[in-house]
């Protein structure tokens, strides 16, 4: 009977102690693995507001339209890893009257041409700007 009592007894120690070791482990890598996701995120925004200053240089508002700050355009596109966009891009509209809806696309669409190919991007993160989306907001139309 004491033989199984020790047994007992120093199982739960062993595995006490890999549990700590997992735990400790698991706590040393945490802090590697959002250092990673936060430097991602960081290239990410980096490298997309590059691209997106290099689109709203070539942005010209257009004129004589009404209620330009009701209305917000995307374009998402796909870039190569030479920075030239693959495909069409896809262009999304919503607010104000349509004619200003299709005026601000059209406009922003220029722009996007405009601006590629997007030069100096990091080759090493390629995943990380191969899809792009811009959106043009109100606040955009003043620059």
């Amino acid at each position: 009977m004491r033989e199984v009592q020790l047994s007992t007894n120093h199982c739960p120690r062993i595995g006490l102690s890999l549990l700590v070791a997992l735990g400790v482990m698991l706590a040393g890598s945490v802090p590697g693995w959002a250092a990673n996701a936060a430097g991602e995120n960081a290239l990410r925004r980096t490298a997309g507001e590059d691209i997106r200053k290099s689109v709203i240089v070539n942005w010209l508002r257009p004129a004589d339209q009404t209620d330009l700050k009701e209305v917000h355009v995307q374009i998402r596109f796909a870039l190569d890893r030479a920075g030239e966009i693959v495909g069409k891009p896809k262009v999304t509209m919503t607010g104000g009257p349509q004619k200003t809806q299709r005026a601000v696309a059209a406009s922003a669409m220029r722009a996007v041409l405009r601006a590629a190919p997007f030069k100096n991007l990091p080759m090493d993160q390629y995943d990380v700007w191969k899809e792009v989306i811009i959106n043009f907001e109100a606040g955009d139309l003043g620059h």
